[in-house]
């Protein structure tokens, strides 16, 4: 069959799947705008179809793109969704309209609250909800309908009908991943994305950008933002990294922030930097642990009245979150036309509060039909389908709501309408939501082109229960005299350019581990490389001096790894070898050094080349795929050559300022104690002479100094005393980058760049201690004495680690705060 006919009968097969008269037209079986889809379809075939499918999924892991908190890789289905101008014009102005509306009710319920007075929102949804926070309340605010950011979760009907399910105003997220969508279709359906023109997005980050600029309370100075997050291990962390870097804003966490007179500074052990702009994506209730009830490790004590005084703006304002309650959803018609004169231009799904009589008894007959949502969005499920649940099930929840009717919504299940998605079994029409994404400006909201599309994975009614499960990229057609819009940022009395030259101790602290265990793999790396070698030629030949130098590589291996390879027993060397790389729980372990480089750099993403994303998505294949791959040796070459790229990212992407510093200080302490570790435990011991000779060379190699020792060895220098003149090389040889006179040399330049003038001399002090070193004569008088000379500066150089992390790494513990004197708006003197 040609691909055209498998192609056909894929879109054919397609079709006949689709229930109900959603995507089709009577003409053509599709609407005009899918139409340039079906020709993609056409033209791509099934072949062409999986083939683009498989494509994503590797981009998306090179990329390092992950969701959830398990850290699950983000999904891309390769065919977008597409948008006309003129649909996307008239969901552009139902979403500025809402966004208007929902600012002015969170100004109302926050300020003179005369909407609850009057009934117009009835109390208990307020008072009831946990994301109303009433010690935020009076907070000055820049307009009356001030909502920065805000996102809505819409769904298309059969007839194409858009229907808004519910807003997301806390912290909303998502915005990232278009942007990730965008990025990776464009690259896998090119001709479709040139053929298209999808309107671009940058604009919108370039609105939010100016915005949040715009919202410094100081002017006269360049306004400084940062992202308060909650780590690495918040399941949207990739795309708040990604935010943070689109904005230049630092990625901060509690810790990194304190209070002082009031205002928010970044703390580090090189002074304060002030902050304007918090772009929030904490819980308003984790952010003030003094004031909220939330986590007190996720919050800044204090920050609320920082926000009071107005020497701070949070982005979104705290307590925004209270907006997301769903019987909200069913006021916006009556509070649109109260508040704007204007009927709702997009239509909400019907929802009954059951805090009001008639709609729960509405509720409790229907409830084998509604959905039933509880008004806070807890850890539980936030949409419960009624038709899902047996009768013993539904008398439950009817108790329930019985008995707080108030915290209680019913919905009219919306029958969404669905788009082709590529499945190993072909094209499969699955239900989908879009959820867009807008931004406050002087002129109003500016809407992100598109958005996010959520697709369920299965033929299932809901999609993934709040989940991002399967996403699509979203085409806006752009019309023929569209125009990229810019505009100035933000108006300031002057700009200066400046580096950040100050580090707060968290992100020292994983900048540091991220240079040391990037140096740790690749070190073990080579180690293992060799010891594999060794082991394959002699592991079943004892006695010989082939099996003399494996032992002793892998007895060094041991003692600097801490893992068992089987030394005692060459013959059981290859399997443990394998172990060694492959074991991620296994401490010590290449898996484990490699897992934990790639927690440091998610750490800081903010921070990182976009390029070493690929190399740490390389890596982790490469360890997976070791575990069954016949040729071991192979694997670790590849691995060297991943570890070689990370540190060309490192050398020649990231600019020489104190972020830099950090990650190269922790490179080279780790390598000049391996170092010193390998000779003391190899080259430190009395060998006859022709084992001393075969295992110079092994040293030499996996201190990538083989080449210098063999030209070394051919111009005589050399010769008779390969270990002494291995041991010098990689000890006090200060033009070898691989020697540890050359690493304690580097370690000063970026102890003098992170400002530590004191601990920089004590490392020069080393360094002349070490160049001093008389190698031949410690080899020639006590091969003891040489291994505890090792053995000292090794420790010494520990204890400048110690030192190193003592000064600048040490991350504080939970703040107790301590107020003096609180405004009178505040309620507190």
């Amino acid at each position: 069959m040609t691909a055209e006919a498998t192609a056909s009968t894929a879109l054919a097969a397609y079709r006949a799947k689709i229930d109900g008269r959603d995507e089709l037209t009577a003409a053509t079986g599709l609407r005009p705008e899918q139409v340039l889809l079906a020709d993609a379809i056409s033209e791509l075939g099934a072949d062409g179809l999986a083939a683009a499918r498989a494509e994503l999924a590797l981009l998306v892991r090179d990329e390092g793109i992950l969701y959830g908190a398990h850290g699950r890789n983000w999904s891309i289905d390769p065919l977008p969704l597409i948008l006309t101008s003129a649909e996307w014009e008239r969901l552009a102005a139902g979403l500025a309209q809402r966004a208007r509306v929902l600012g002015m009710l969170l100004a109302d319920i926050y300020g003179e609250q005369r909407l609850l007075a009057s009934g117009a929102v009835p109390p208990q949804i307020v008072w009831g909800h946990q994301g109303f926070l009433p010690p935020a309340s009076g907070i000055p605010t820049p307009r009356e309908d001030w909502l920065p950011l805000v996102a809505c979760d819409l769904g298309r009907d059969p007839s194409g009908a858009w229907t808004v399910l519910g807003d997301r105003t806390e912290a909303p997220a998502g915005a990232g991943y278009a942007m990730a969508n965008r990025r990776l279709t464009s690259r896998v359906m090119g001709e479709l994305h040139l053929n298209a023109r999808p309107a671009r997005l940058r604009s919108y980050f370039a609105a939010m950008r100016a915005t949040l600029q715009q919202l410094a309370p100081r002017r006269g100075h360049t306004p400084k933002g940062v992202l308060l997050w909650s780590g690495a291990k918040a399941p949207t962390a990739y795309e708040q990294g990604f935010i943070a870097t689109l904005l230049g804003y630092a990625l901060v966490e509690a810790e990194d922030l304190v209070i002082r007179d009031g205002q928010v500074w970044i703390d580090s052990p090189d002074g304060r930097g002030l902050v304007d702009v918090i772009l929030r994506r904490v819980d308003s209730g984790s952010g003030d642990p003094l004031e909220f009830r939330g986590d007190p490790g996720a919050g800044v004590a204090g920050l609320l009245e920082a926000t009071r005084l107005g020497n701070v703006v949070n982005v979104n304002p705290l307590g925004a979150g209270v907006l997301e309650n769903p019987a909200i959803v069913g006021l916006l018609p009556t509070l649109t036309r109260q508040l704007l004169g204007e009927d709702l231009i997009l239509p909400s799904a019907t929802t009954w509060w059951c805090g009001d009589a008639v709609s729960l008894s509405h509720a409790l007959a229907n409830l084998q039909g509604l959905l039933i949502k509880p008004i806070d969005r807890g850890p539980g499920p936030t949409a419960i389908p009624g038709w899902e649940l047996t009768a013993a099930q539904r008398a439950e929840l009817s108790a329930r709501i019985k008995a707080r009717p108030w915290a209680w919504c019913a919905q009219e299940p919306l029958p969404l309408s669905t788009a082709p998605v590529v499945t190993g079994d072909g094209l499969v029409p699955r239900r989908l939501a879009l959820r867009t994404f807008g931004v406050q400006t002087e002129g109003g909201y500016q809407l992100l082109p598109g958005g996010l599309a959520r697709v369920a994975t299965d033929d299932g009614f809901l999609l993934g229960r709040g989940q991002f499960t399967l996403s699509k990229d979203v085409w806006v057609m752009d019309p023929d005299d569209a125009a990229e819009t810019w505009q100035s940022t933000y108006d300031a009395d002057s700009l200066t350019a400046s580096r950040p030259s100050q580090v707060a101790p968290r992100i020292a602290d994983n900048l540091v581990w991220l240079g040391r265990y990037a140096e740790r793999a690749d070190s073990s790396a080579r180690l293992l490389r060799r010891a594999l070698d060794l082991a394959q030629d002699h592991g079943h030949r004892p006695g010989t001096r082939g099996a003399q130098v494996l032992t002793a590589v892998l007895e060094a291996a041991e003692r600097i790894l801490a893992v068992d390879l089987g030394s005692g027993e060459a013959t059981s060397a290859r399997e443990r070898i394998r172990s060694a790389v492959t074991d991620g729980e296994l401490r010590g372990s290449l898996a484990h050094s490699v897992r934990r480089l790639s927690a440091a750099a998610h750490e800081v993403p903010d921070l990182m080349s976009d390029d070493i994303w690929h190399v740490l998505g390389r890596l982790d294949e490469l360890v997976e795929g070791a575990k069954s791959r016949r040729d071991l040796a192979g694997a670790l070459d590849a691995m060297v050559a991943s570890t070689l790229a990370l540190a060309g990212i490192n050398a020649e992407s990231l600019t020489r300022d104190a972020t830099w510093a950090f990650i190269d200080a922790g490179m080279r302490i780790e390598r000049a104690q391996r170092t010193l570790a390998l000779l003391e435990h190899t080259l430190g011991r009395e060998r006859a002479a022709v084992v001393e000779q075969q295992l110079a060379d092994a040293v030499a190699e996996i201190g990538e100094s083989l080449i210098t020792k063999r030209r070394l060895a051919a111009s005589g220098a050399a010769r008779r005393r390969p270990g002494a003149a291995v041991t010098h090389l990689l000890v006090a040889d200060a033009a070898n980058p691989r020697s540890v006179a050359f690493q304690l040399d580097r370690l000063r330049g970026d102890l003098l760049l992170i400002g530590d003038d004191t601990l920089s001399d004590r490392v020069e002090r080393l360094a002349r201690t070490v160049s001093d070193m008389d190698v031949a004569a410690a080899f020639d008088e006590d091969r003891a004495r040489l291994a505890a000379a090792l053995a000292g500066h090794r420790v010494a150089v520990r204890g400048i680690a110690d030192e190193l992390a003592r000064t600048h790494l040490t991350r504080v513990g939970t703040r107790r705060a301590v107020v003096t004197g609180w405004t009178p708006a505040g309620g507190r003197r």
